[in-house]
Formats: structure tokens, sequence, C-alpha cells
């Protein structure tokens, strides 16, 4: 593998693709100039060393990632909380196993790419919660707002859905929403009648389980 070859290999890696090999006779295409007549390959390799995405690349963004993490958290009670509650949930036990870079414990606490896992503890999740969406400085962001800041540090399986069902029973949110429907029409109320039985309204509730043989409600109103 020469330098070029080498550069684009890395280059590469940032992405998903799959490769499909055309003939040169039906390649008729193919961008000429790009093709240089002279690669110069005296200098080739020289120095260049290469190590596989999950050896080197990921696992230097996750420390780098989990420094940043360590200079913003705090040794908390939130901390504390997570170091003393050792149970790990299925895909987490699994990540561990794997050994890739990607996912470590250190210190009590489990890392997956720099990002603290929160273990399956309601008290421990509902303080997260709290901290990201109650407080003066934070000002009750919605859903994605407070999503994004909760994932800077923590996550969790299932943390997308927890902090909707927070957000949506937060009363707070709820009374200062802004309403986005159409504004109601005027009431128009009913014409007061000159004399009874003028005019009635008949409803019929049922079927309703038979109670003597009957199984509905008539309602008259007059």
């Amino acid at each position: 593998m020469n330098g070029q070859q080498a550069q684009w290999y890395l280059k590469l890696q940032d992405y998903n693709f799959t490769l499909k090999h055309i003939p040169g006779k039906t390649n008729t295409k193919a961008d000429i100039l790009l093709r240089k007549d002279q690669v110069n390959t005296k200098e080739d390799n020289k120095d260049v060393q290469l190590l596989k995405e999950k050896l080197w690349q990921w696992r230097m963004i996750a420390e780098i990632t989990m420094i940043k993490r360590k200079m913003t958290v705090e040794e908390g009670d939130i901390i504390k909380e997570i170091k003393r509650n050792t149970t790990r949930e299925k895909e987490v036990v699994q990540a561990l196993k794997k050994e890739d870079g990607l996912t470590w414990e250190e210190d009590g606490v489990v890392y997956m790419e720099g990002i603290i896992y929160v273990p399956n503890n309601k008290k421990i999740k509902e303080e997260i919660l709290k901290e990201n969406h109650n407080l003066a400085d934070v000002g009750h962001p919605g859903q994605h707002g407070m999503l994004e800041l909760i994932k800077r540090t923590y996550w969790w399986p299932g943390l997308k859905e927890d902090v909707k069902k927070y957000v949506q029973g937060c009363f707070k949110c709820q009374q200062n929403k802004v309403q986005h429907q159409r504004k109601a029409g005027e009431l128009h109320p009913l014409e007061i009648l000159k004399r009874l039985w003028q005019e009635i309204s008949i409803n019929i509730i049922g079927p309703l389980p038979k109670l003597n043989g009957m199984d509905a409600i008539v309602v008259i109103v007059d």
C-alpha cells in the first residue's frame, strides 16, 4: 500500500460503503483527469503506521470525551450512587465483553464512548432528569434540548422515552406551553323557548348489560 492509498484508507474509515468492481471495458465514463501519469513512490510508506479504527481512532475520541466529562462532572451524589449500583443491563454487559475500546469500566463507573452509563435505578435517573430540566440555569428545556443536555454526560437504555415522559409531566411546562391550535370560536347560546316541550332532545345510551330484560337508557331533555 503506497502513501496515497494509506491516506484514502484512513479517510474512508468514517463512511459505510460497499465496493463494487466494474470491469475496465464497461467503465467508459471514468474521469481521466483524476488519473496521474507519474506518481512519486520513492518515499512511499515511510514512517507510516496503520492502526485499525477500533484500536486507536475511536478509543482516542472516547478518552478525550471522558476527560471532558471528568472536568465537568464532580464527584457528587449522582456519581457516588452510580458507583454503589453494580447492576448492569444485558446490552451493557455484552458491550464490556467485546473489549473493543468503546466501552470500559473505571473506578466503578462504566463509560460508553466516553459517556457515563447510568444503572437501572429510578432514584438516580429522576435526579439526573431533575437537574437537567428543573434548575433555574437550565430553564425547563423541551424534549430535544433536555435530551441533548443529558447525553453530553449520561446515557442509559430508554433515555429518550424517559425524557419525553418527564417533559410531558412537568406542570410548569404544561402551564406555560404555547398553544399552536386555532383560537376557539364564540359561543352561541340556545334561543329561549316560549313554552314547555317546544323542543326536546333524546339520547339513547346502550347497549348495557341486561337488567330485568332491559339494556339501554333513554334520556329526554326539554
